[in-house]
């Protein structure tokens, strides 16, 4: 008599199975803000901060919308291509980005471009690897701007404005809030989540 022994399959194949037979979605913004809400003057610029804090995820388009405010005080760029371009001439984004503008943003994209900004030099992995979304990542989390957290994670937008808020206390820069008589100054235009 034979017996046939049919082996239980372990839970974790099979989540594996599931996974790679249906795949990783990357969260993607149907409506970016930057429709609506990409305007220079002070109130726009606010508006868009606060609007942003309340979404689940913050696209590509969003989050380099908001650097280059952080960065220049304005976004002069009329679309997500020249965003890009914009970030990519200044080297705050690798030559061959090209995730869409609804795409949530990755927090190791993301991390090439704050460490760029605020000038990290890093530790000596950064030193022989380079500045990656790996190891840009961990530095960041080293100075403390970033919470511990995967390079393919998205943000949501309350967790962006955050790291703009972090950035700012990392460099010592004033915010709206500390100005003269609440006037906006160019470095800090506006602060997010701070109603001058």
């Amino acid at each position: 008599m034979t017996m046939n022994l049919v082996r239980p399959i372990p839970l974790a194949a099979c989540m594996l199975a599931a996974t790679v037979l249906c795949g990783c979605q990357t969260a993607n913004v149907a409506h970016p803000l930057t429709a609506q809400l990409s305007g220079n003057d002070p109130e726009a610029q606010l508006e868009f901060w606060h609007t942003l804090a309340e979404r689940h995820v913050a696209s590509n388009d969003e989050a380099f919308h908001g650097l280059l405010l952080y960065l220049d005080g304005k976004d002069d760029a009329p679309d997500y291509a020249t965003r890009v371009a914009t970030l990519k001439s200044r080297h705050m984004l690798p030559a061959n980005f090209h995730a869409p503008a609804g795409n949530g943003v990755q927090r190791g994209v993301l991390a090439v471009a704050i460490v760029r900004a605020l000038h990290l030099k890093g530790g000596w992995v950064m030193h022989v690897f380079g500045n990656t979304p790996r190891y840009a990542l961990r530095e960041l989390e080293y100075e403390e701007v970033y919470p511990p957290s995967s390079d393919f994670q998205t943000f949501s937008g309350t967790e962006f404005v955050g790291i703009i808020g972090k950035m700012e206390d990392y460099q010592g820069e004033p915010s709206a809030a500390s100005a003269p008589s609440g006037e906006l100054t160019p470095t800090s235009q506006p602060a997010p989540g701070v109603t001058p």
